[in-house]
């Protein structure tokens, strides 16, 4: 045998044996079961602690189209943008602050369940009114207890409890607040009142500047289709129908909204225009009697008036573009004006004022921008504080773009002041021409005065047309969002919903308890048959012993019991199998050992010590585990004399020989515990006892203590002609293994044999009986009930399931 040529023995299974996995399994099956227990009854009481999450939604349209009249219109509504504009205008705290305020949000109604509270929105049979007179008290529970329909106890904790009787209908003076309570349905409140004795009803004030955030993160407004222009709002929330009026509020209040701010848009644009009307009529007036007057002072007749050359329609023509110049110059004017302004600049406004400006492609732009940093920041104050960071990073952005905004101005301002500079050179040209001309100077004049007054005459006319057409504009106005699926109240919540907690529950355990039981194989390092131990062994392997399903008697000589046992059938087979050994003739000495106790070494002794002595030879057992010594009690002897009054020069053999109550079997018990085991197993009394024995006995068991504990049954092993080591099924593990290459290769325990002992032959398809086989458990009969005790190597289920049952809970030990 060659050490190494043996295959490694690893802490861990790193090789997939599908049929020891499903051994596992089949063990482990009880954490399975258990946490598919506890996942229904976690699952159970989620569902019946856990208040109902309902959701409410609605569609809305929102159409883009121009009037049927756009053609006289030089303006476009702030609102004709693209939809992604309006679902952030539908987000902004500003407007949903305003449609929230128009829902009875400001005291919140509750009854009292048996589990969970309930609100009662819309639907209380008591109605509060009440003056708030110090913060406090907004969000402190005030509970009602109606003692009859005329008197109710109001109670309340703040920084004490307060506790007041008060009268229905009446107001009521309290440190933080003035109440007044009246009863919409005592019925109700009886009905109520006859489930629970005290504060079955109460109330909570909500703070305003709160009502937002507290709502804010269970709305959700998202673009259905952006082809079809439709916008779907949702809202969630614990109480069904105050979710379905929140969404339609939304829809309905956008409508109002869109219609205030188009409106706003056209008002501005008509007092910009009445602005220029007066400015513009001044200047007529003034134009005209000028004109007048120059007339009768020079006395020059309509006739005169219109033989003035065609030129002067030149000059009256650049003077009107002058004049448009100078009206793109007051518009920039305004806006730079409102975006100096230390206030919140009014973007609508703006907009509004610089409709139908030739550059407004490119100042709109730019307003379009300010106006989303605006709707941001507004969005982040009431997240953050006006001093953090986010705020001034976007107080930052505004302030550049505004500055943007003005250079642009600045920028189009000259370009305003350099064209008219050009148009007034070309005026002064025309004029010139026309004095070269030797026009008299009077007709020059009145020629000048004339186009001033057509200039100002047409500007006048066409404020007037614009403002008709917007006044009409105005009166056209209508809402372009149209409520395509109005919010209905949900019967049934989106959350939780019992078949989805109950499937991912079960899920869960399912998967947590595949989890343990590849664990438990991944570290399953106990040998669970012969195969298991060939494979990083070469020592001879004499057999194995099955599992007996009762419990052994004190008396642990089955064989006495049982000789026709499937227990003495395999035993009778390693009574065969150690002869392949050696066959030499006479006395035998046989040493079992193990790594640790517990393994069946006394058990393995003394039942094949029987087998031996049934087949007529003179058998002796002896006990050399004086630590923890056993024997006597499988015998049911007393425990008075035994090796270690032998060793010691106590006693001699004979006198501590007894008999068992097989023929031919002899014991020798441990004897009285000694302070020095090993010493006296070292000295020459134990190869003097060990000689008179051979002289006596045909075989010679020594049960010796274990080698993985303590060395005491080292010199028994090297002396024995069958030196045993015992594996228990599923006991040992795969480590003690090295224990049995280190005494055959380091030892030099060349004849060292293996015994597998307490078998559970149940399992045998999986492979137990590989080596030794299957063999025991079919051919002699065990599934067929041959033998006596077949019953007995049949698992007891009752005691079984119980057992089992607690496995799960040992494994956190």
């Amino acid at each position: 045998m060659n050490k190494r040529n043996l295959k490694k023995i690893s802490n861990i299974n790193d090789e997939f044996d599908l049929k020891l996995f499903l051994y596992v399994a089949k063990k482990n099956l009880y954490f399975l079961i258990l946490f598919l227990l506890i996942a229904f009854f976690a699952s159970f009481l989620y569902l019946r602690y856990t208040q109902p999450v309902y959701q409410s939604s609605a569609v809305l349209q929102i159409n883009q189209e121009e009037p049927a009249t756009k053609d006289i219109f030089t303006s476009r509504s702030y609102f004709d943008d693209d939809i992604a504009r309006q679902i952030e205008l539908m987000r902004s705290p500003v407007f949903l602050q305003r449609a929230l305020e128009k829902l009875p949000l400001e005291i919140s109604y509750y009854s009292k369940g048996r589990f969970l509270n309930f609100e009662l929105y819309r639907n209380s049979p008591f109605k509060v009114n009440s003056e708030v007179k110090c913060s406090s008290v907004y969000g402190k529970p005030i509970f009602v207890d109606f003692l009859n329909d005329q008197k109710i106890i109001i109670s309340y904790e703040n920084d004490k409890k307060t506790e007041k009787e008060i009268r229905v209908g009446e107001t009521i003076n309290f440190p933080e607040i003035d109440l007044n309570i009246e009863i919409l349905n005592f019925d109700a409140i009886d009905e109520q009142q006859s489930l629970f004795s005290r504060n079955s009803f109460f109330f909570v004030i909500n703070n305003p500047n709160d009502l937002l955030s507290r709502y804010s993160d269970k709305i959700g407004i998202n673009a259905l289709s952006s082809a079809a222009k439709t916008v779907q709002i949702e809202c969630e929330g614990n109480n069904a129908r105050k979710t379905t009026d929140i969404v339609n509020a939304i829809s309905e209040e956008f409508g109002i909204y869109e219609l205030e701010k188009k409106t706003e848009s056209a008002n501005n644009i008509l007092r910009f225009i009445d602005s220029q009307l007066d400015m513009v009529f001044n200047q007529l007036t003034e134009s005209e009697i000028k004109l007048e007057n120059f007339k009768e002072q020079h006395q020059i007749t309509e006739t005169a008036s219109t033989s003035l050359p065609s030129i002067h329609d030149r000059i009256s023509n650049i003077e009107n573009q002058v004049m448009t110049l100078d009206m793109e110059k007051t518009i920039y004017k305004e806006i730079k004006n409102n975006l100096e302004q230390e206030d919140q600049t009014d973007i609508y406004n703006l907009v509004a004022i610089l409709s139908g400006s030739e550059f407004k492609g490119n100042i709109s732009g730019m307003l379009s921008n300010l106006q989303d940093l605006l709707i941001e920041r507004e969005k982040l104050l009431y997240e953050v504080t006006p001093s953090s960071r986010q705020i001034e990073s976007l107080d930052h952005q505004i302030e550049i773009q505004k500055n943007i905004i003005i250079e642009s101005i600045g920028s189009l301002k000259n370009n305003i002041r350099s064209k008219r500079a050009e148009l007034r050179k070309k005026i002064d040209q025309y004029e010139q021409l026309i004095f070269d001309q030797e026009v008299e100077y009077s007709m020059l004049e009145y020629s000048r005065l004339q186009r001033v007054h057509s200039v100002n005459e047409r500007f006048y006319n066409q404020l007037v047309e614009k403002k008709a057409e917007h006044s009409i504009s105005k009166a056209s106005f209508v809402s372009q969002s149209v409520i395509l699926e109005k919010a209905q109240t949900p019967k049934n919540p989106v959350s939780p919903k019992p078949e989805n907690v109950y499937l991912g529950s079960f899920l869960a355990a399912f998967f947590l308890g595949i989890g343990v039981i590849m664990l438990r194989y991944l570290f399953y390092n106990e040998i669970s048959s012969l195969e298991d131990i060939s494979k990083y062994t070469n020592a001879s392997v004499l057999g194995s012993i099955p599992k007996y399903k009762n419990e052994i008697p004190s008396n642990q000589l089955l064989v006495l019991k049982k000789p026709k046992s499937l227990i003495s059938e395999t035993l009778r087979s390693i009574r065969t199998n150690l002869q392949f050994i050696t066959n030499e003739p006479g006395s035998k000495l046989i040493a079992v050992t193990s790594t640790i106790s517990g393994e069946g070494k006394t058990f393995f002794s003394m039942n094949l010590g029987g087998i031996l002595a049934y087949s007529n030879m003179k058998v002796i057992v002896i006990d050399l585990d004086m630590r923890k010594p056993k024997i006597h009690q499988g015998f049911e002897v007393e425990n008075l004399k035994g090796i270690s009054t032998i060793l010691s020069g106590i006693d001699d053999v004979s006198r501590c020989i007894n008999s068992s109550k097989v023929d031919n079997l002899d014991f020798i018990t441990a004897g009285p515990v000694p302070p020095n085991p090993s010493e006296l197993i070292l000295n020459n009394n134990m190869e003097n006892m060990i000689e008179w024995l051979k002289n006596n006995y045909d075989y010679i068991i020594i049960d010796t203590p274990p080698l993985g504990i303590v060395t005491d049954g080292m010199k028994c092993l090297l002396m024995a002609d069958y030196p045993v080591y015992l594996f228990r099924a599923n006991y040992s593990k795969r480590a003690f293994i090295h224990n049995l290459n280190r005494l055959i290769f380091d030892n030099k325990i060349s004849r060292l044999s293996i015994v597998l002992n307490s078998v559970d032959y149940e399992f045998s398809n999986y492979g137990y009986g590989k080596i030794y086989s299957d063999g025991i458990y079919k051919q002699l009969g065990y599934k067929y009930g041959y033998y006596e005790d077949s019953d007995d190597f049949k698992p007891k289920k009752t005691k079984r399931f119980f057992n089992n049952l607690k496995k799960p809970f040992n494994f956190f030990k």
